[in-house]
C-alpha cells in the first residue's frame, strides 16, 4: 500500500500534492482502518510514518500546517462548548501557569549543560516554557478513555490559554531575558561549545544562496561555473546538506530564518550578493530581515511564487526577482550577474 502510495504521489503535480495528503489521512490511513476495527488515528499515524521519507514530505508537511492549526481551533472550540470553567479549576489552572519558570529554566540548564551558548540556552528555555495544546489533546484522551475526570479538560484548557498569554508576553520582547539572565550565566570559548551551536565561517565567500533546493542548486551551480564567484549555500536539510556535500558542493548547515543562525555567521557584510531561494515567501521575507539586521548592505535576489510576493520583494529593497515558476535558478543567476555587470566565463 505504501509503495503504491509513493507512486502515485511521485505523479502528481505540486498542486495536487496537499490534496492527496488529506485524502490518504482519511481514507486508507482513518477511515479503512476503523472499518477493521482497529484505530483510525493509528492508521493515520502509521500511513503517515511510512510516507514520510518521501522527498516531497517536508514541503508537503508545511502546506498542510494551515490545516493542522484550523482543525486545532476546532478542538479548542468543541472543548470550550463543554462550559465554562468553575472557580477551583481557574485556580488549579494558574498554579499549572506558576510552574513554567520552573520548566523554563529545567530546559535551559539542561542546554547549558550541553554546552549550548547561554543566549541560545535562554531563548529555548523561554520557548519551552508553556502549557503545550498537545497536552489538552493528550487529556482529552484521557477524559474519552475514563482515565481522568471531564473537569480536567477546562482546567488544562485555562492552563494552556493563560501559559499563551504569558509566553507571548515574555517573547514579545526577548532581549530583556539576554541582559538579565543570559549575560549572567558562564560563557563558554568558541572550541567548547556544542558543534551545532559554534560560530559558522563563511570563509572568503562572494555569494550566499539561502536554500539549496532545486532552485538554490541551480542558482549556485551558476554563479560558481558561470561566472567565477565562490559561492556558498545555506540549507536546513541535514540529508541534503550532506548529499551536496559529497557532490563538492560548498554548503553549510542552518536555517536562515534563524536569528541566532545569523548571530553566529562571521562577517556576513563582506559578501556581494545574497540569493533568498527558499521555497516559501514568508521564509525568505524572515531571512531577508535577519540579513538586514546583521549589517548586510550588499546585492539581494530572490524567488516568488506570484506577483504578491514579487512587489512585496521589490518593495523590500531586493535588487533581482525571479517568478519561481516560470524561470529557473540558471535564469536568475544571469539575471543576477547582468544587474552586477557580471563577465561571463569563457
Amino acid at each position: 500500500m505504501a509503495h503504491l502510495l509513493r507512486r502515485v504521489w511521485g505523479m502528481l503535480a505540486h498542486d495536487l500534492s496537499w490534496l492527496f495528503g488529506v485524502a490518504v489521512a482519511l481514507v486508507p490511513g482513518y477511515a479503512w482502518w476503523h472499518a477493521v476495527g482497529l484505530s483510525g488515528e493509528l492508521g493515520a499515524f502509521i500511513l503517515g510514518v511510512l510516507l514520510a521519507s518521501h522527498p516531497e514530505a517536508a514541503e508537503l508537511s508545511r502546506t498542510l500546517f494551515s490545516i493542522k492549526e484550523l482543525l486545532l481551533v476546532g478542538f479548542f472550540l468543541s472543548v470550550g462548548a463543554l462550559g465554562l470553567p468553575t472557580l477551583g479549576q481557574l485556580t488549579v489552572g494558574a498554579l499549572l501557569v506558576l510552574v513554567l519558570p520552573l520548566q523554563g529554566a529545567l530546559y535551559s540548564a539542561l542546554l547549558h549543560l550541553y554546552r549550548y551558548r547561554p543566549r541560545t540556552s535562554v531563548l529555548a528555555g523561554a520557548a519551552m516554557a508553556n502549557n503545550s495544546e498537545f497536552g489538552l489533546i493528550v487529556t482529552a484522551f484521557g477524559v474519552s478513555a475514563g482515565l481522568l475526570h471531564e473537569g480536567w479538560l477546562a482546567t488544562m484548557s485555562v492552563a494552556v490559554a493563560l501559559g499563551f498569554v504569558a509566553a507571548t508576553l515574555i517573547n514579545a520582547n526577548p532581549r530583556w531575558l539576554i541582559r538579565r539572565i543570559a549575560s549572567r550565566l558562564p560563557r563558554f570559548d568558541d572550541d567548547d561549545l556544542n558543534p551545532r551551536d559554534r560560530p559558522l565561517s563563511i570563509g572568503d565567500a562572494q555569494a550566499i544562496v539561502l536554500g539549496m533546493g532545486r532552485v538554490g542548486a541551480a542558482v549556485h551551480r551558476r554563479l560558481t561555473t558561470a561566472y567565477g564567484l565562490r559561492a556558498l549555500g545555506i540549507e536546513h536539510d541535514e540529508a541534503r546538506v550532506a548529499r551536496l556535500r559529497r557532490k563538492g558542493v560548498e554548503v553549510l548547515e542552518g536555517d536562515a530564518t534563524d536569528e541566532g543562525f545569523w548571530e553566529r555567521v562571521s562577517a556576513p557584510h563582506k559578501v556581494e550578493l545574497v540569493v533568498l531561494a527558499m521555497p516559501f515567501h514568508g521564509a525568505n521575507m524572515a531571512a531577508l530581515t535577519m540579513i538586514r539586521e546583521s549589517g548586510y548592505t550588499g546585492e539581494l535576489a530572490a524567488v516568488a511564487r506570484d506577483d504578491t510576493d514579487l512587489h512585496a520583494l521589490k518593495a523590500a529593497g531586493v535588487t533581482s526577482v525571479l517568478h519561481i515558476y516560470t524561470g529557473s535558478g540558471t535564469a536568475l543567476a544571469d539575471q543576477v550577474a547582468e544587474d552586477l555587470n557580471l563577465q561571463r566565463r569563457g
